[in-house]
């Protein structure tokens, strides 16, 4: 296993996952950053997604490229920080996708107000 190549498969992975967490998350301040208008703003989100997978995709290949190649003299390398980091990426990934869903879930009326049905 030449371990260099799949951290560097690792780290496209975990760039692929920041492109879908921007595009899924940040989509309308990333907008307001650039002055793109709403059209602008979902070709925006479908960028990220797309770069998202393009890179995840890369990241997969060439991290089974690493696993399956023989790494008899390779010098010593870390995969241990870039799997904590991935991982850490993920959990980021639910809690921004927890904290997102009850946000949009409230009813948003002023306090003492009621609804009539």
């Amino acid at each position: 296993m030449h371990k260099k190549t799949v951290r560097s498969g690792l780290r496209l992975i975990a760039a692929g996952m920041v492109f879908v967490m921007v595009a899924t998350f940040f989509h309308d301040e990333l907008s307001r950053l650039l002055f793109l208008d709403m059209v602008n703003q979902g070709r925006v989100t479908f960028l990220g997604f797309f770069m998202g997978g393009v890179s995840a995709g890369c990241g997969v290949l060439v991290s089974a490229v690493g696993l399956l190649q023989s790494g008899s003299d390779e010098p010593q390398v870390v995969l241990a920080p870039t799997v904590v980091f991935l991982i850490s990426l993920v959990l980021l990934f639910f809690v921004l996708a927890y904290k997102t869903v009850p946000a949009q879930l409230r009813p948003m009326l002023p306090p003492g107000e009621s609804v009539n049905i």
